[in-house]
Parts: C-alpha cells; sequence; structure tokens
C-alpha cells in the first residue's frame, strides 16, 4: 500500500488588517491621486510653456524678416503714371530707365553748384548709386578734382547729350559742361565715359526708397574730348579789273576829265 506525503505549501501570512491601516489606505490613495493629478497638470504647463516659447520666437522671427516689395510705375512725358506693376524678381531694368539714372548720376557729380547744401546732397545721392569700387572711384576724384572748394568760385552745368549701350554691363555716357566764373560765361568742354553697371535687387526699406531699381555704378572711366576747332573759311579771291573793251579811243577817254568826257 503506498503512503502519499504530504506536500507542506509555504504561503505569505496574511498581515492582520486594522482600523488604523485601512484609514491609512484610503489616505494615501487619495493623496496619491492628488499627487498624480498635480504631475500631470504640471507636464501640460510645463508644454504650454514650452509651446508659447515656440511660439513667440516664431513671431519674433517672423517680424525681423523685412519683406519689401518694389513697384514699377511707368509714367509719360506729363508725369501721369501709366502703368503699375510689382517688380518680378528675374526684373531686368530697361536700356531707357537705365540711361535715365545714369544721366542723373553724371549731373549729380560732374556739375558744380553755388549752393554747398545742394552740391552734398548731390554727392550723397550719388554714392547710393556706386558699389564699393565706385566709391574708391568717387573718393579719389573728390580728393584729386576738389570740386567742393571751388564752390563760390564757379558753377559748372551738365547736360548729358546721350546714353547708348557699349556692352553687356556698360553704357557710354556723352555730356557737355559749361562753366561760369563769377557770372560770366566761360569755357564749354565736351566729355565722354563708359560707365559698368551691376544690378543688385533691395533688400530692404532704405535700399528700396534710395535706389528702388538696384541699379549701381560699378567702374567709371571718362575723359575730356579733344577741341577741334572749326576750319577757317578761305579767303575770297581778290577781284580782278573788269576786261576794258578794244575801242579806238577808249584810252584817250580813260585820260580826260569828267567834263571832257561829257563833253565828247
Amino acid at each position: 500500500m503506498r503512503f502519499k506525503r504530504a506536500v507542506q505549501r509555504y504561503g505569505r501570512t496574511p498581515e492582520p488588517e486594522t482600523p488604523y491601516q485601512r484609514a491609512g489606505q484610503v489616505w494615501d490613495e487619495r493623496i496619491g491621486a492628488a499627487r498624480v493629478q498635480a504631475r500631470n497638470w504640471r507636464i501640460m504647463a510645463l508644454g504650454g510653456l514650452a509651446l508659447s516659447g515656440a511660439l513667440s520666437s516664431g513671431l519674433l522671427w517672423q517680424s525681423m524678416q523685412s519683406r519689401v516689395v518694389p513697384y514699377v510705375v511707368e509714367v509719360d512725358r506729363l508725369g501721369e503714371a501709366r502703368a503699375v506693376a510689382p517688380v518680378a524678381e528675374d526684373y531686368r531694368p530697361t536700356d531707357p530707365q537705365i540711361a535715365w539714372h545714369l544721366g542723373r548720376f553724371v549731373g549729380n557729380v560732374r556739375s558744380i553748384s553755388l549752393d554747398p547744401v545742394l552740391m552734398r546732397e548731390n554727392w550723397l545721392a550719388a554714392y547710393d548709386f556706386v558699389t564699393e569700387r565706385g566709391e574708391v572711384f568717387l573718393g579719389e576724384y573728390a580728393r584729386s578734382a576738389n570740386p567742393f572748394g571751388q564752390v563760390g568760385l564757379r558753377t559748372v552745368s551738365v547736360q548729358v547729350t546721350s546714353v547708348v549701350r557699349a556692352s553687356d554691363r556698360s553704357f557710354q555716357v556723352k555730356w557737355t559742361e559749361t562753366m561760369y566764373e563769377r557770372g560770366a560765361l566761360g569755357e564749354t568742354s565736351r566729355w565722354t565715359g563708359i560707365l559698368a553697371v551691376a544690378i543688385n535687387p533691395p533688400s530692404s526699406a532704405e535700399a528700396l526708397r534710395k535706389n528702388p531699381l538696384g541699379l549701381y555704378v560699378d567702374a567709371i572711366d571718362w575723359s575730356r574730348e579733344l577741341d577741334v576747332a572749326p576750319p577757317s573759311p578761305a579767303p575770297a579771291p581778290a577781284a580782278s579789273p573788269a576786261a576794258q573793251p578794244d575801242l579806238p579811243g577808249f584810252e584817250a577817254d580813260a585820260d580826260a576829265s569828267p567834263d571832257e568826257r561829257n563833253s565828247q
């Protein structure tokens, strides 16, 4: 006869439950729920703060990004607008537009006014249309020619006669300079210049106001034309004496006095 051995199972001895333990468990559950809720609210608050910071940074960056939309207004001879359109990104100024600005640039630099304030404004306007290379040329010209030192002594008026394209980046400008000394007309000279231009669209409101087309003079080379005197007219030949008729007695009549010729 086989006898089975009793299996001993070692279980966890239940702890005695007291009213104090039940009250503590209820309190822990209540405090634990409050802590979990507080933790969730802290996570939401931190997430909202991070989102607000990201949005604020984006708005600040957007406000710092200046977007300038230039417009080109075409006017007629009377100054009335004929066409208004925004400038495309690949906009290229036309030759008449470039010619007008180059003529104005030459007039601002080469002319000499009696008013030093006006002359300074002309030069500042000219500096708005040159690159760094062009600024170097204007500085050297101002030091060598000293146009500001001639203010009050003489005036020079500039009349642009032609502006034609010389190459893809250069234009030939011809102008006439008339000098006046103390109100009296002085000499008149003709000049020719080659101006290399560069197109750089404006990127700020200030640059758009000063140079709306983004046209800049990069290189300047001008020289005075030779003054060739017009040929003097040839002297008129001396009038030869009229041929005398070969008549008998003409010599005697020529030697006679007027009374004798009348009597004859």
